[in-house]
């Protein structure tokens, strides 16, 4: 499994027959991108409604969609429209998205994430909070902060072009790992 960065909220996480794509119109590049599944987690339910994709998931709820398992839970609005966070289970990983902003989780949607094993947060205070809340074992901060993001864990490390991933990975790690992507 290939996660990419195309900045903003914008990720690309592709196995060779499938790609779920995050956020494409948080980011230039990301707009241009194609997915099997494409998820929002700032939406306006108007738009979504005039554009019913049958591969677009906007909003809270349960979804299922080539053997991919989503699950949102709101955690309130904002004057983007609805947050969401989301977990997406996917190859045999769970990965749990936050959206970009300060909006903080609610209960419900910290027990939906509560065993993501990567965790995409946006880079900032909330971010760290959230991070240390959930504790999956890969944190990716998005947005421009990473570094203070990864300082503010205890860690430093090196960004990569992309993070390549199978579940036998995620055993040997110990703790938390921050990932910082190029976008």
């Amino acid at each position: 499994m290939i996660i990419n960065w195309y900045g903003g909220g914008c990720y690309k996480i592709a196995t060779p027959d499938f790609a779920v794509v995050v956020d494409p119109e948080s980011s230039e590049s990301g707009r241009r991108l194609k997915g099997d599944l494409i998820i929002k987690t700032k939406s306006n339910l108007e738009d979504a409604f005039k554009n019913r994709e049958a591969n677009l998931i906007v909003g809270p709820g349960e979804y299922e969609f080539s053997g991919v398992k989503v699950r949102g839970s709101g955690i309130g609005g904002s004057k983007a429209g609805l947050l969401t966070a989301y977990k997406i289970t996917f190859d045999d990983l769970k990965f749990g998205f936050i959206p970009a902003g300060e909006a903080d989780l609610t209960d419900e949607a910290a027990d939906v994430l509560s065993d993501a094993d990567i965790l995409f947060v946006p880079a900032n205070e909330t971010g760290v909070k959230i991070a240390k809340r959930i504790s999956p074992k890969i944190v990716i901060p998005g947005e421009e902060n990473q570094k203070k993001f990864a300082s503010d864990l205890g860690q430093n490390p090196e960004p990569e072009e992309k993070l390549v991933i199978k579940r036998k990975d995620l055993d040997v790690i110990e703790g938390m790992r921050v990932v910082i992507l190029n976008k």
